[in-house]
Parts: C-alpha cells; sequence; structure tokens
C-alpha cells in the first residue's frame, strides 16, 4: 500500500501497523468520521426546544347591522323571496340555500359562519321558510298550467296526429312528439307531453 500515513509521516505498513484493525487503519477511520456531518437531533433529545404550535382560537365574530338582528325570520324569509324574484325572474326553480342565499346576505353585509349563534339560527329559519313558500308558489304555478294544458290537450291531439299522417307515420315515438312540438314551437309540462303521446298513438290507430 502506498497511502502517505499522516500520523507517522510515512508510507501506509498496512496490516504490519499498531493502528491497524479490522482490515482498515484507525486513524484514517477517525478522520472519515471527523469529515461527515453532524446527525440531526432526535425529537426525544430537543426536550424543551421543541417548536410550540399555536391553535387558532376561531373565527372572530363581526358586528351583526341591526336591521338584522332587530327583524323576526318571517321578516327575511319575505326579503330573500323578494330578493331572488327580482335577481333570478327567469330561473323555474330557485335554491335558497345556495348562491341566492349567499349573495342576499353579502347584501346585507352578514357573514353567516362569523356570525353569532342566534344570529345564524336566524338565518337558517329565513332560509328554509323561504325555501318553502317558494316550492308552494312554484307546485300551485304547476297545477294551474296543468289545467290549463288538459283544456287544451285535444286540440293539441289533432294537430299531432295531423302532422304524423304529414310525416307517413303509422305511430309515434317520443322523440316524434318532442319534434312537433318544437317545430309548432310549444313548451308542456311533462305530465301533459306523456298525455300527447298516448293519445295521439291511439287517435292514428283509430283512423
Amino acid at each position: 500500500m502506498n497511502t502517505f500515513c499522516p500520523f507517522f509521516k510515512e508510507k501506509c505498513k498496512g496490516n504490519e501497523c499498531v493502528m491497524w484493525k479490522d482490515e482498515k487503519c484507525l486513524i484514517i477511520a477517525f478522520m472519515e468520521n471527523l469529515a461527515q456531518p453532524p446527525e440531526e437531533e432526535h425529537e426525544e433529545e430537543l426536550g424543551d426546544r421543541m417548536p410550540v404550535v399555536i391553535e387558532p382560537t376561531g373565527l372572530v365574530e363581526k358586528e351583526v347591522p341591526d336591521e338584522i338582528k332587530s327583524a323576526t325570520p318571517e321578516e327575511l324569509a319575505a326579503e330573500l323571496i323578494a330578493f331572488a324574484k327580482k335577481e333570478f325572474p327567469d330561473k323555474e326553480r330557485v335554491f335558497i340555500r345556495g348562491d341566492v342565499g349567499r349573495l342576499f346576505w353579502g347584501s346585507k353585509n352578514v357573514e353567516r359562519w362569523s356570525a353569532p349563534a342566534d344570529i345564524r339560527l336566524k338565518m337558517e329559519k329565513a332560509e328554509m321558510l323561504a325555501q318553502r313558500q317558494l316550492e308552494s308558489e312554484q307546485e300551485i304555478k304547476m297545477k294551474e298550467q296543468l289545467e290549463q294544458e288538459k283544456t287544451e290537450l285535444p286540440s293539441l291531439v289533432n294537430l299531432c296526429v295531423d302532422w304524423a299522417k304529414k310525416q307517413g307515420f303509422k305511430r309515434v315515438t317520443q322523440s316524434d312528439v318532442d319534434a312537433f312540438l318544437l317545430e309548432k314551437n310549444m313548451e308542456i309540462l311533462p305530465q301533459t307531453k306523456r298525455s300527447l303521446y298516448a293519445m295521439a298513438n291511439v287517435a292514428i290507430k283509430s283512423k
């Protein structure tokens, strides 16, 4: 071995040297160990030097406008309904407990999750009342429309039968009924459409 020994200032004698053990020079092993970076301390060795984690204390409650504090859930529900009808007049079904509600409370400068518990409860009640009222109005509206379409159904069946004959159909499918209504630029309730389909086929078969 031609390695120079820094301890004895001469060529390394290998296993003839007194510092040689287990096929390795103890001096070189010691110097290599010094060159290694120190190992990271384990958690159990850190003791009091462990970082302190500060848990969040929760949302800070914001001041609620007096008009919200003094209003009843019924009064707020009425405002919610008026807001929904004004901002979304063309929407058939409005879901208060979603974007509509968030937009309404935002216009009142109220944040649901930062409001006191009693205000959040009032907001929940107002949204439930408003949703129930809107669904009731929608149900009444659909019943009125269905009654109106029932009176117009016989003439609509005749129109559909004449249309089907022109197309050379011996019967109509649901898709044919859709095409007929599209051509006539008409929109009817699903219940009326099913009745039209059944009655038109009966009429075509009987003629």
